[in-house]
């Protein structure tokens, strides 16, 4: 064979291996930090009591708010321990602002009926607290104190990808 052939030959082959490598070879990898922390603001508040409410009133509902699927909610305000819950946006693109905030108040209303659910020590109903008097503190299985799902206004939520991929949703609640 005449050399041009062989070096056609050659180029021909390189090409059609670098290809299948490329096809085949992972070419870029999760991030080796987390990312930085996002701020999701929920302007004026929300009350986590109401959700239908709540939703009514949100700026930009369908805007992607978090672009991953899976995520881990931290519950911490005003539990005694934490809850962290997975969840899973209802679209493959992530979560939406009305879909993430769906998502808060139903997960604080479960960790409320669970703490009663779990409790010895019950919760004393407001018409016999007296004046000024917040939510005892109960021995269930997140140790609610000082305030009913109802006192509780959702204003921002965090969210950071950690170098493993968990995406973790951290929320700023004030009574």
């Amino acid at each position: 064979m005449p050399i041009p052939y062989l070096a056609a030959a050659a180029v021909i082959l390189g090409v059609v291996l670098v290809f299948w490598w490329t096809s085949k070879v992972r070419v870029s990898t999760a991030p080796p930090v987390a990312m930085v922390v996002q701020r999701i603001a929920f302007p004026g508040g929300t009350r986590l009591h109401d959700p239908q409410g709540a939703l009514v009133l949100l700026e930009r509902p369908d805007e992607i708010v978090i672009p991953f699927e899976h995520a881990v909610l931290v519950i911490d305000f005003p539990l005694s321990h934490p809850a962290t819950v997975k969840v899973s946006a209802p679209l493959p693109l992530g979560f939406t602002r009305a879909a993430l905030l769906q998502t808060i108040c139903e997960e604080y209303a479960h960790v409320y009926d669970a703490e009663e659910g779990t409790a010895a020590t019950k919760t004393i109903p407001v018409e016999e607290r007296g004046p000024n008097a917040g939510r005892n503190r109960t021995d269930g299985a997140y140790g609610i104190w000082g305030h009913d799902l109802d006192d509780l206004l959702l204003t921002a939520a965090h969210w950071t990808r950690e170098p493993d991929g968990t995406v973790l949703i951290k929320l700023h609640v004030e009574p």
